[in-house]
């Protein structure tokens, strides 16, 4: 599990996917005869050269925010990069991905305790949400962060037990580790070239792997990516028969 730890451990927001693009070539690098990153920020390990044309694919990009405004007692608004259920941020971690270096904060919101009954029933909508940084004023923040930032959930990878682990960004680099190993087991005289891709900006409209489709143009291609357990309470089977552990699912 040391290498998945090590995909989860990192940052990749979309469009800054630069550490994780890292560590893919240093693991590509030990597999594949050839390893290229193209001008979009993909990057692509070959492996073989028959005639066929192989593409896997794996993201390598994660959900994030981004700076948008710092107000003047230093708190900071954000917009969301990806598709991010407002549900899940509110007492988040986070770590702004400043230039001069990481500064963490927590997202909150106005208190439970001063809200109105009906308030307290709705979803809190983003934009109602800011970050704090400990920052004591606006000036004091903008010696920390800037407009336009990168902003990531803070990084874990735990077990839960032997088989069934977590981390940040499992989606989808537990993608990128299978990824990983399948260049690894492969024999060099395949017949076949086999190309591995780890994309940029899925989340965003699967922007990385359109623009190596179209570069490569393979006569197959595997995107290897998470998808829904459906074996947890409230699911029914019509809606979702896919078990944890009881193998790969195909779409």
């Amino acid at each position: 599990m040391e290498l998945l730890e090590k995909l989860c451990m990192v940052h990749g927001i979309s469009g800054f996917e630069g550490p994780v693009l890292d560590l893919m070539r240093t693991e590509l690098r030990k597999s594949c005869e050839e390893v290229v990153i193209d001008t979009f920020g993909n990057i692509i390990g070959r492996k073989g050269t028959g005639r066929r044309k192989i593409m896997l694919a794996a993201h390598m990009d994660e959900v994030g925010l981004m700076v948008k405004h710092i107000n003047k007692e230093g708190f900071i608004n954000f917009v969301k990069i990806g598709g991010i259920d407002d549900r899940t941020l509110l007492g988040q971690r986070v770590v702004i991905k400043a230039k001069k270096g990481d500064v963490k904060g927590v997202i909150g919101t106005k208190p439970p305790h001063l809200q109105k009954d009906e308030d307290r029933k709705k979803v809190i909508k983003y934009d109602e949400m800011f970050i704090d940084v400990g920052a004591k004023s606006q000036k004091e923040a903008e010696k920390l962060v800037e407009v336009g930032d990168p902003i990531g959930f803070e990084a874990n990878f735990s077990r839960l037990s032997k088989e069934l682990c977590y981390g940040k960004a499992i989606d989808n680099r537990l993608g990128c580790y299978a990824l990983l190993k399948v260049m690894e087991k492969l024999p060099k005289n395949i017949n076949a070239t086999v190309y591995a891709v780890g994309t940029a900006q899925e989340e965003v409209g699967l922007k990385g792997a359109r623009v190596a489709a179209f570069k490569l143009d393979p006569d197959y291609c595997l995107a290897l990516d998470t998808t829904l357990a459906g074996d947890t309470p409230g699911i029914k089977e019509t809606e979702s028969c896919l078990k944890v552990g009881k193998g790969p699912a195909i779409t």
